[in-house]
Formats: structure tokens, C-alpha cells, sequence
């Protein structure tokens, strides 16, 4: 949603939609509903990004810090840094301004920057980025390195991870 309604974006006129203030409040979507609020109970938030069409890359979003980390398996993908800021304009852009509309005390809209981390594991056989994404945002929000993630076990962690999502889509 961030990415569509950001090409959609024109500051004299845009209103966030109550999604959007849903999401903030923890109510959305409504299954998974924790009414955590972002900065008073959520100070990160972890998400996967589609770069051109076929290319997923991991963000963690530092509420507090006003950074937006990039974790990249294959970084040649975008490899200068002002295209990938452009690619995660939709980020750095909106959600300072969601804060913004959500706690005016927070009066500044200044656009979050952006940090590719270098030293993550690398994904040579390209297909499995989106793989790689989902196991840097389970690290991460485990709080656990990225050790044992490779392209030699990365099939392994692709099957597991399909039989997790498919069990869980049985449970809904």
C-alpha cells in the first residue's frame, strides 16, 4: 500500500486512510490486531520490499532514529546508493508523515534517511531473494546474527518456510 499510494502522493491534497491509522495503532490487519501503538509500544518495524518488479529486499525501520536499514542479498541488483533511496522513497517519504498526522508533537515530516548494510550474507544464485528477505527479518527480529545463512542451505530454509506459511493459511 505504501508504495501505490505514495505515485498517488500530492502534499496540498493527500489524507491518510483509516488503514493507515489502523496500522499505526496495531488494529490492522484486523487477524492479527495487538493494539500496539508505533513509537509508544513499537520502536522498529520490519518489512519486505519488491524493487523493480523482481527483486525482494529486507527493511527495518527505526521509528526513533528516523533510519530505514536495507538488507540487500543481492546489492549489484541497485547497486549506487541515490537509486536506492529512490527505490525506498515510498518509506522514507510517507511514514515521517504518517508520524507527523498520528503524533503532532512531532512536528518534523523530515523524510527518514537510508543504510544498505554491506556485511550480510550474499545470495549468488539469483531466485531466492525473497527467502533471504523473510530470514533477515526473522533474525533481526529475534534479535539473533545472520550465521548459517547461505545459498547451501538456503532450499532447506525455502521448504521449511513454505510448509510455516501453508500451515498457518490453514489455520486462518
Amino acid at each position: 500500500m505504501w508504495v501505490r499510494d505514495y505515485k498517488k502522493y500530492d502534499p496540498k491534497t493527500w489524507k491518510f486512510s483509516d488503514t493507515y491509522k489502523k496500522v499505526f495503532n496495531g488494529n490492522h490487519p484486523t487477524e492479527f490486531s495487538n493494539n500496539r501503538k508505533w513509537l509508544k509500544d513499537v520502536d522498529r518495524l520490519f518489512l519486505c520490499h519488491l524493487i523493480n518488479g523482481d527483486h525482494w529486499v529486507a527493511l527495518e525501520v527505526d521509528l526513533d532514529k528516523k533510519i530505514i536499514h536495507v538488507y540487500d542479498s543481492i546489492q549489484t541488483v541497485v547497486p549506487s546508493h541515490t537509486d536506492l533511496l529512490e527505490e525506498c522513497r515510498p518509506f522514507t517519504k510517507m511514514i515521517p508523515l504518517l508520524l507527523k498526522e498520528m503524533v503532532p508533537e512531532r512536528k518534523s515530516s523530515q523524510q527518514f534517511r537510508i543504510s544498505r548494510l554491506k556485511n550480510v550474507p550474499h545470495n549468488e544464485e539469483p531466485g531466492d531473494c525473497g527467502v533471504y528477505a523473510l530470514k533477515y527479518i526473522e533474525c533481526k527480529a529475534i534479535g539473533c546474527g545472520f550465521e548459517g545463512l547461505s545459498d547451501q542451505c538456503i532450499l532447506a530454509m525455502r521448504i521449511k518456510l513454505a510448509a510455516e506459511i501453508y500451515d498457518e493459511v490453514l489455520g486462518l
